[in-house]
């Protein structure tokens, strides 16, 4: 048959390609299995954007089944820029620089369509969300990936040298082909969070060398140990930034499918047409619902950022002595464990199998960056406490079942 494109042969399959068929027998089997690899939350959404909440059961509403505005219903845009002015002093016209996308991974792809042409280069901060790096690679760029966040925690621990400079380990990798740098904080995977220096040092590098920035930050809300930064609010940096939000993780709203990038207009205006043509509108149905859960105030986030941050401790304490080895997120809802002494040269996939066997599931480090071979992603977020601490202990079973092995 006819060739496939580049851009997709070059997009990575999904994390568990490799494990599914370990997965199906464990479950064949009858054996359950504690999520701890998926990014998603165990908190029920706002009271106010469930469904039954935001649907008029005794009339019917026939714009719920129509063809809806490309560009997104008109008050949620507005109830998107309220929030980020009120909670990260993030400013946003909503008819001129508010992208609604079916998630914020399709209002990222319709927004870096726009800047990006193929053959540019990205340079991706790793570890990062796997999806980054397909995003990008489907808009036909190169993705280099530059180790970030994990020689922070390193820098942390180590005080002799002077920190390190986070613009300057993204300069080391500049070439005259690089258009975009991409950044999360905090982090997935590691909840590593930039802080104002740091971000600074960043924005003089993209101005200098005239660079957007994709500065992707759906956990915003899920700061623990110091107050989150937005990237386009430090000067000059509006012009030529690319934000990411998220519902999935700020209201738990993974199901709805919504999210939005604030961006200046030129690209907002060039990525409603991508929109056009990619899902036309977002459901109205869904942002019915997130209309409803702007509108319900703060204290829903706040409250679910306290329970992630228990949920980060607990953790902690569960770890301890297993002989994994991570850095203490500073927000977001994952560790990132490194597992190199324990595997001692075996591959991740033994301890990733055992682990299945043992019933528990981590995200494979590989997915995270080229770099994280001995690696494993844990969302503390994902089960409630007692669930949380049933796969921590399955997952050290594991863990000693390898070790006895060795």
């Amino acid at each position: 048959m006819p060739a496939l494109s580049n851009a997709v042969t070059a997009i990575r399959p999904g994390v568990f390609a490799e494990l599914q068929a370990r997965i199906d027998a464990h479950s064949a089997r009858g054996g359950d299995l504690v999520p701890l690899q998926i990014g998603d939350t165990c908190v029920e959404a706002p009271e106010t954007a469930r469904f039954p909440a935001v649907i008029d059961h005794h009339a019917f509403e026939p714009d719920l089944y129509r063809y809806g505005a490309t560009v997104g219903l008109s008050t949620l845009r507005e109830a998107f820029a309220a929030r980020l002015l009120r909670k990260h002093r993030l400013s946003a016209d909503p008819d001129r620089n508010v992208f609604l996308g079916c998630g914020a991974t399709h209002a990222l792809f319709c927004t870096a369509r726009a800047v990006l042409d193929p053959g540019d280069e990205v340079l991706l901060a790793s570890p990062y969300w796997p999806l980054a790096h397909g995003v990008l690679t489907a808009c036909g760029a190169k993705v280099v990936e530059v180790p970030i966040s994990a020689r922070l925690y390193a820098d942390r621990a180590d005080r002799s040298d002077p920190p390190l400079d986070v613009g300057e380990l993204f300069r080391a990798a500049l070439t005259p082909r690089t258009k975009l740098l991409y950044l999360i904080t905090p982090n997935n995977p590691d909840g590593k969070m930039l802080s104002r220096a740091q971000l600074e040092s960043v924005a003089r590098l993209a101005k200098e060398h005239d660079l957007w920035v994709i500065a992707d930050e759906a956990y915003a809300d899920h700061a623990f140990d110091a107050p989150h930064v937005s990237f386009a609010t430090l000067p000059g940096m509006a012009e030529r930034t690319l934000t990411a939000h998220s519902l999935s993780k700020s209201h738990a709203l993974a199901g709805i499918r919504i999210g939005c990038v604030i961006a200046p207009e030129e690209v907002i205006r060039a990525a409603r047409k991508v929109g056009v043509h990619t899902i036309f509108n977002v459901p109205v149905i869904s942002q019915r619902a997130a209309i409803a859960a702007l509108q319900s105030g703060d204290r829903f986030a706040e409250e679910a950022c306290a329970r992630y941050r228990a949920a980060r401790d607990l953790t902690v304490s569960a770890l301890e002595g297993s002989g994994a080895t991570f850095g203490i997120a500073e927000g977001g809802t994952y560790l990132f464990l490194d597992f190199a002494e324990l595997l001692d040269g075996r591959p991740l996939r033994t301890l990733l199998e055992s682990a299945i066997d043992h019933g528990v599931l981590l995200a494979p480090g590989e997915a995270f960056g080229v770099d994280f071979t001995t690696h494993a992603r844990l969302c503390y977020s994902a089960v409630p406490r007692e669930r949380l601490l049933e796969g921590i202990t399955r997952l050290r079973a594991a863990m000693r079942s390898l070790h006895r092995r060795a």
